[in-house]
């Protein structure tokens, strides 16, 4: 619309024409408004003098006719509300603006919504920025997402020769700077561009380009890009709504990512959960009771401190008199250590068909770890055999804890022997053996060093005098009650820290008649 035939219907309709015509009026002198070109459009015929009605500053849209000071007054007041109506249109059209981009938002938001294929939104986001392009150009589009090649985007959609949907796209400068950035391009003549010039990369035959980033607040995904072959004034409006669609795709790009990742998450952690079942289901957990005629009662307990873990305790006859205790403790915690621990579990047992002796057990058993251990693994064993006639323990250490001897007096000592050396290091460890005799009523107690090493919230450790005291006087208990009271302990020293390493525990007690 012509800034002339806003005047007339300023000085035709509504409010300002009611106003102008009332001062025309109500004046004593001829006046005479005047368009551009001279068309009189209201008042008396024209006087000579002319004075113009400026709407901007040197921007006449007409005349006023007449005495100077009215004349003046009338041009001035006709030039300030022309200069309203006009930013009033552009309100307007701003406004119908950001009406067309939030309707472009509900739409896509829309198709989009169901979309969790990160090809599909890429063909979307192709055919929405088609539409928001100029028509009758001829420009190709590609949607590039950033792959595991440095150096090159992956085209997921694309129009024209340029943009191959599968192929690698080597990065030109252009595009690098808005990976960088994360702001938009706008280069109408890329010849004179720089960045252009130091890489042209796959556009080496356009003459402009429009680049906006696929982007979220924290990621960067990849660019939404239009080039034209042949000239063309790519505008900041059209930078504008691109940016929009990008936006809007680069959210929906954000929310597959998590939700593929919590998908495999949650198939990590049923993995995991079915790795926990099967790892504990290795375990023996029909515990020898007094109560049930035996003359021995024994209980054990484990907590890996993640899913999985590298503790591990075992029990099993090795002949009609003769019991096999062992528990362990392998290097790390997590998969690599359960894994290796099941490896070892299932050792110690192929072993004890050879081997009577406990230190026995352990010397044919370390080269077998030491082997292609290219994880450099390692594993603490105490291995104990208690003959149920006799009552006689033998025992071995391969580097770890001395369990803890409870007397029928309630005094607490530590197993004595060598500590040994831990297996799956030294080929050519060697290792001893001890023996002891034990009575009724006197308790062995078996751990890891997850109970001694374990954190409070003040990063102390619980420590193996704590333990020994918390045993001390504790000769009535049995053995489940044994490992209850350890456990409630280690619970209350450690409130609001979290378990630090995995935690095993065995109890062995003889029992009299």
């Amino acid at each position: 619309m012509s800034y002339e035939i806003k005047l007339k219907r300023l000085c035709q309709k509504g409010t300002p024409a009611k106003l102008i015509q009332r001062f025309i009026d109500e004046n004593r002198q001829s006046l005479c408004i005047l368009d551009y070109n001279g068309e009189k459009l209201l008042g008396d015929n024209p006087e000579t003098n002319r004075y113009p009605i400026e709407i901007e500053a040197g921007k006449i849209v007409g005349w006023v006719c007449g005495k100077e000071n009215e004349a003046l007054f009338l041009a001035t007041f006709i030039g300030y509300m022309a200069q309203k109506e006009l930013e009033s249109k552009l309100l307007a059209q701003e406004t119908l603006s950001k009406y067309k981009e939030l309707t472009l938002l509900y739409e896509l938001g829309e198709k989009i919504a169901d979309c969790i294929d990160i090809d599909e939104l890429a063909q979307l986001t192709l055919i929405e920025a088609q539409f928001l392009m100029p028509s009758g150009k001829e420009l190709q589009l590609g949607v590039l997402l950033v792959g595991e090649v440095v150096g090159h985007l992956s085209i997921c959609a694309g129009q024209g020769d340029l943009f191959k949907v599968g192929a690698l796209f080597s990065i030109d400068g252009i595009t690098q700077q808005v990976l960088g950035s994360g702001n938009s391009e706008i280069v109408n003549d890329v010849q004179q561009d720089f960045r252009y010039q130091l890489s042209a990369g796959e556009l080496n035959q356009v003459q402009a380009i429009l680049c906006t980033p696929i982007k979220t607040r924290d990621n960067i995904f990849g660019v939404l890009s239009v080039v034209s072959q042949t000239p063309i004034n790519f505008s900041a409006a059209e930078a504008k709504v691109l940016n929009l669609l990008a936006s809007q795709v680069a959210i929906a790009i954000g929310r597959v990512h998590l939700i593929h990742e919590r998908v495999s998450q949650e198939r990590h952690q049923e993995s995991l959960e079915l790795s926990k079942s099967i790892q504990m289901g290795m375990l023996p957990t029909a515990f020898p009771r007094f109560s049930k005629g035996s003359k021995i009662d024994l209980f054990a307990y484990i907590q890996p401190a993640r899913e999985v873990g590298g503790d591990f305790y075992d029990f099993f006859h090795l002949d009609e008199k003769t019991l096999l205790v062992v528990i362990g403790d392998v290097s790390g915690k997590g998969v690599p250590a359960a894994l290796f621990m099941v490896m070892v579990k299932t050792l110690v047992r192929a072993m004890a068909k050879q081997h009577v002796l406990p230190h026995d057990i352990l010397a044919a058993l370390n080269p077998e770890l030491c082997r292609d251990n290219d994880a450099m693994m390692f594993v603490t064993l105490f291995i104990a055999t208690v003959d149920l006639d006799t009552n006689l323990i033998t025992y071995s250490y391969g580097g770890h804890n001395r369990p803890l001897y409870l007397s029928k007096y309630g005094i607490v000592s530590m197993l004595p022997g060598e500590s040994g050396t831990a297996l799956g290091i030294f080929d050519e460890a060697s290792f001893s053996v001890e023996t002891m005799q034990l009575n009724a009523g006197e308790s062995l107690i078996m751990y890891t060093d997850g109970i001694n090493e374990a954190m409070n919230v003040s990063f102390e450790e619980y420590g193996e005098e704590r333990l020994c005291d918390l045993l001390t006087g504790l000769e009535h208990y049995n053995a489940q009650e044994l490992i209850e009271a350890v456990n409630a302990d280690i619970n209350v020293f450690t409130l609001g820290a979290e378990q630090s390493d995995d935690i095993a525990l065995i109890a062995f007690q003889l029992k009299g008649k």
